[in-house]
C-alpha cells in the first residue's frame, strides 16, 4: 500500500517557483530544491519525477495565477478601458516593491524563461507554453483596448493588437526591471507614458 503524501503540493511547487526564479533552471540544482522545498531528494523525484517536470509544473502554475489576475483586473466591468490597464499596471509595480522589501525574488519567470531558454530545443514545449500564454494576454488585451477605441477612450492611431503588444511589454518591463532595482525609482513614470500612449491623441480627431 502506497504511502500517502505528507506535504502540500501547491507549497512544494510554490516554494520551487521561488528557487527558479532566484536562480533559473539550470543553475538550481537538486540540492537547492531540497533546501527549498524541506523534502528529501527521493520524495521530489519520486512526486514531480525530475527537475524538468517539476519546472514544467512550476511554469504552468504561475502562467495560469498571473493570466487569472490580469483576467480579474481587466474583466473589471465597473472601470473605464484605460483604468482598467492602469489597474493592471499599478498591480505588477505593486507587486515587485513588496517583494524588493521582503527578499523574495523578482521579476518575471516567463521572461526569465524565455531568455534562458529560448535557443536551447530541449526545452522547446516551456517556450511553446509561454507562447500560448502570450497570446491569451494579448488577446486579453487587445479586446478591452478595441472596446476603448471604440468608445472614445483609446488612441485609434495604432490598432489595438499593436497596443496590446505594448502594454504587454510595458508589463514585462516593470518586472524585469524591478532585478535591477530600478522600477521602484521609475514605475511611475512608466506607467504614466504608457497610459499617456493609450489616450486620444489630436491627431486622432
Amino acid at each position: 500500500m502506497a504511502r500517502p503524501r505528507s506535504f502540500d503540493r501547491e507549497q512544494v511547487i510554490e516554494a520551487a517557483t521561488r528557487q527558479f526564479r532566484q536562480s533559473g533552471l539550470h543553475a538550481t540544482s537538486a540540492e537547492d530544491l531540497c533546501r527549498a522545498t524541506g523534502l528529501g531528494r527521493s520524495s521530489l523525484y519520486n512526486a514531480f519525477g525530475s527537475k524538468d517536470e517539476l519546472f514544467a509544473q512550476c511554469l504552468d502554475a504561475y502562467l495560469d495565477r498571473t493570466l487569472a489576475h490580469a483576467e480579474e483586473v481587466i474583466g473589471d466591468t465597473g472601470r473605464g478601458m484605460v483604468d482598467r490597464i492602469e489597474t493592471l499596471l499599478r498591480r505588477v509595480a505593486a507587486e515587485e516593491a513588496e517583494r524588493a522589501g521582503s527578499g523574495v525574488p523578482r521579476g518575471c519567470l516567463a521572461v526569465n524563461t524565455v531568455t534562458e531558454l529560448a535557443d536551447d530545443p530541449a526545452y522547446a514545449a516551456c517556450v511553446e507554453r509561454i507562447g500560448r500564454d502570450t497570446t491569451a494576454r494579448l488577446e486579453l488585451l487587445a479586446a478591452v483596448l478595441r472596446a476603448g477605441q471604440a468608445a472614445g477612450e483609446v488612441t485609434t492611431s495604432i490598432s489595438a493588437e499593436g497596443l496590446a503588444a505594448f502594454v504587454n511589454s510595458a508589463v514585462a518591463g516593470l518586472r524585469v526591471a524591478s532585478q535591477g532595482r530600478v522600477a521602484a525609482v521609475w514605475s511611475d513614470e512608466i506607467i504614466a507614458a504608457t497610459l499617456r500612449s493609450l489616450r486620444p491623441q489630436q491627431s486622432d480627431g
